[in-house]
């Protein structure tokens, strides 16, 4: 080595510099830095051996099972393992998110009690909730090793979008980025029989189930780059079916059909016969009547998410039969507003026609209809859909067996007849303005002893409240439903009021009548302005038809 560097030009010069001044001899330099040179291919070489046995002892001698992204099982998962195994174990590497749970929920049903100061800023704040990050995380559970891979967008295949340096490529994932929620699950267990991991995926689903045992799932489709998905999950707090304040034998008789329909042994009576296993609900009345509540109170009730499909949002029947499909076999499907989508009844052209013939004694029947179409085309409806398209969801081929549709109008009569045929539409369930007997339980429900102490922050207010005893408030909801007019006021209407009186039953009956000569005058003046307005529209409406006329039938 010395006569070979010997013969280098200028190394003569240089070993005595690096002698005289660093104290070293070049020679030991250079041996170390080959060394180091070969140190480092060894090392990537048994990293390389490494990774390769890794992967072969995973491939033979563990059994695995791939989980989709947007999977519901996928978030199931990821929640159980940040529950049980990453607060258990103290993993140093993990991912933090806000949890999507909705705050409302955490408010109501996560309050300490032994906090007797009001904290309002926990509304403010959304819990964090702590998950594995990228790479595999490793755990026992029922007897079993299990390893749960998180595969990054890079593993995966994908371009890096950050960064594209040497430094960075040689960077762990999660160390590098965060998980944005569309990662692939990989869960792995040691041995040959993928049993051990199908009864861990199941017991994400029951923990899963049983954090949501007091809320209902609501899930609402969204638009993504041209795609429609169920992808926005909302969980609020069950309502029981008694706050729907309806005729209570409609009520109960719904219930009851409800539970039959979802009993087994209807299945098999529905599959044995060749008959589809379907059913369909059409809630209509008034604005303010409850048709919303109901759907999410009945999905609380039977322990089934909702899934909410809000039509004109939909671009076409491609991508409403798309939805429909993806629906779980059991579930209840919830079309708002059905009147209101632009599907109008096919017969609706030749009624507009006869408009201008007309009498003006007619315009109190027709002018739900007229502000109905305003509505419509306030809303800038241009969707691609079609009324075909959404019976053949309903009951045609692409049609999912098992779930419930619940359809809600304001104005059922204006409905297409082949929308609301048995079949696709079972049983109509009108919900009217409040009777005297809801009224009176809606009283006792809003002032009930326990929920109020429970509210009352105030001790003014909750020594008033606690004057009023359980006899007493009897006869309150009593004379409150006495005096309350049958069928004049919507359950919302009634409920507003008597949220502005939360804590003083005695004042909320005092004030009955005159609340509901205010309201009453408020409602007429309303009444003449829809009037007015449907009287305008329907001259314009006159004026065009006019024009349409003259304009076929000119003289040549």
């Amino acid at each position: 080595m010395e006569e070979f560097l010997g013969n280098v030009a200028g190394f003569g010069w240089l070993q005595g510099f690096i002698s005289q001044w660093i104290k070293l001899d070049i020679t030991t330099i250079a041996a170390a830095v080959t060394i180091l040179g070969t140190l480092s291919g060894v090392f990537q070489f048994l990293h390389s051996f490494a990774v390769k046995v890794y992967w072969y002892v995973t491939r033979f001698f563990t059994a695995s099972v791939s989980i989709n992204a947007r999977d519901k099982l996928n978030r199931e998962v990821l929640n159980w393992v940040g529950s049980q195994v990453l607060a258990q174990q103290g993993a140093r590497v993990i991912t933090a998110r806000s949890s999507q749970i909705h705050s409302d929920a955490f408010f109501y049903y996560r309050r300490t009690p032994q906090i007797e100061r009001i904290d309002y800023e926990v509304e403010k704040r959304k819990p964090i909730q702590y998950l594995p990050t990228f790479g595999s995380t490793w755990f026992r559970h029922d007897g079993n090793v299990f390893i749960v891979r998180r595969v990054s967008g890079l593993a995966s295949g994908a371009s890096a979008t950050t960064t594209s340096s040497s430094f960075m490529d040689n960077v762990p994932d999660e160390f590098a980025s965060a998980p944005e929620g569309t990662e692939p699950l990989v869960v792995m267990c040691l041995g040959r029989s993928v049993e051990p991991v199908k009864r861990f995926l199941s017991t994400c689903q029951k923990f899963a189930e049983k954090q949501r045992g007091a809320y209902v799932t609501i899930r609402v489709s969204k638009s993504r780059y041209d795609d429609e998905s169920w992808e926005t999950t909302i969980l609020r707090p069950i309502r029981p079916i008694e706050t729907i304040h309806f005729d209570e034998e409609t009520k109960a008789s719904l219930v009851a059909d409800i539970k039959s329909y979802l009993d087994p042994v209807t299945r098999k009576f529905y599959t044995d016969r060749g008959i589809p296993y379907r059913r369909g609900y059409l809630l209509h009345g008034p604005a303010g009547t409850g048709k919303t509540s109901l759907s999410m109170a009945l999905a609380g009730l039977f322990g089934l998410e909702l899934y909410l499909l809000h039509l004109p949002s939909v671009r076409g029947d491609y991508e409403l039969e798309k939805l429909f499909t993806a629906l779980p076999p059991r579930c209840f499907i919830l079309l708002e507003d059905i009147d209101a989508v632009g599907i109008k009844n096919r017969g609706s052209f030749f009624r507009r026609a006869n408009d201008a013939h007309q009498s003006p004694e007619d315009d109190n029947d027709e002018e739900e209809d007229d502000v109905e179409d305003d509505d419509s085309s306030k809303l800038g409806i241009r969707s691609s859909l079609s009324l075909s398209g959404l019976l053949n969801v309903l009951d045609g081929v692409a049609s999912q067996e098992g779930r419930i549709v619940l359809m809600t109008s304001n104005f059922a009569e204006r409905l297409d007849r082949a929308l609301v045929r048995p079949g696709r539409i079972d049983r109509m369930i009108f919900l009217g303005n409040i009777s005297q007997r809801s009224a009176e339980l809606m009283f006792m429900r809003m002032y009930d002893g326990d929920s109020l102490l429970a509210t009352s922050h105030d001790d003014t207010q909750a020594a008033r409240v606690s004057v009023a005893g359980e006899e007493e408030l009897k006869k309150l909801a009593l004379q409150f439903g006495r005096y309350v007019k049958a069928d004049t006021f919507t359950p919302a209407q009634l409920q507003g009021y008597l949220l502005n009186h939360c804590n003083d039953p005695r004042g909320a009956v005092e004030g009955l009548d005159k609340w509901m000569a205010e309201e009453e005058a408020c409602m007429e003046e309303n009444k003449k302005r829809l009037q007015e307005a449907a009287r305008a529209r329907r001259k314009r409406k006159e004026k065009q038809l006019r024009l349409l006329l003259w304009w076929l039938f000119r003289p040549s």
